[in-house]
């Protein structure tokens, strides 16, 4: 197994909320974790990426994450949770350099050139490098997301982890995010993964889908194979009907049934 959790079971309290889960997340592609609100997709992240606690294992190249120390992890992955709180006077570019933390010495007390290259190169192809000495918090929501994402771009992981990337953007800078993620993902050969609630966002722009149904794996597959009408019904209680998108032949939904 490349990347992905063998036996995993969470609980909040005396709820459990993940059970007994077992998937592998296919490297080099784009997954989309989709579920309704509650049924654990975003925990299901929060495991992959260790920032709650879990019972069973996470494993990365066949191996236990947890043989892995911390510092080698951040090099193998890293996660943009929902709500990021930064310093309110940081600017774009100290925010950007926070990701180039992993690949320093513990001797080193400033950016190397290379890092310096780097971090210019990768705000170049998300297009922030003009922002580079604003300060975040003037930023508006679409800019701020993209520097985000730029920030663990810049990490330079194997695999990334985002819980609902899009939140709160609107239409624009939704598509905006999600082409700069697969473009990524495409280019330097990354592994992303991420929490979404927009099925036909997830079925454009992803190549697998991960579908949680109440703490359990319902299907994990490639898109085309998953995004059905049948699938979507017996996993979100929907009647749909199916269609493609009329610019890029994507799958997506074109109606909902009012069972009013």
């Amino acid at each position: 197994m490349y990347f992905g959790v063998k036996n995993l079971n969470v609980c909040y309290g005396k709820k459990q909320v993940l059970k007994d889960i077992s998937l592998e997340i296919e490297q080099g592609k784009t997954t989309a974790i989709i579920g309704v609100n509650g049924s654990g997709k975003s925990t299901l992240l929060k495991s992959l990426g260790r920032l709650i606690k879990y019972k069973g294992e996470v494993i990365y190249k066949d191996e236990r994450l947890t043989n892995w120390n911390n510092l080698d992890i951040a090099k193998i992955l890293t996660l943009l949770p929902q709500a990021l709180q930064v310093p309110s006077d940081i600017t774009v570019y100290e925010l950007v350099s926070l990701g180039r933390f992993p690949h320093q010495k513990l001797t080193q007390q400033s950016l190397s050139e290379t890092d310096r290259k780097f971090i210019k190169q990768v705000m170049q192809e998300t297009e922030v490098w003009d922002l580079r000495d604003q300060h975040v918090e003037r930023l508006s929501g679409g800019q701020r997301q993209r520097v985000f994402i730029t920030m663990i771009l810049v990490q330079d992981s194997e695999i990334i982890l985002l819980d609902e990337p899009t939140t709160y953007l609107d239409l624009l800078h939704q598509l905006d995010i999600l082409k700069l993620l697969k473009r990524f993902a495409v280019k330097r050969k990354k592994t992303v993964v991420y929490v979404i609630h927009d099925l036909n966002h997830a079925a454009r722009f992803a190549d697998n889908m991960v579908i949680v149904k109440e703490g359990e794996i319902f299907a994990s597959g490639p898109v085309e194979e998953l995004f059905t009408e049948e699938v979507i019904h017996e996993s979100f209680g929907l009647q749909v009907r199916l269609g493609r998108d009329l610019f890029c032949q994507s799958l997506m939904i074109t109606g909902v049934k009012n069972e009013d």
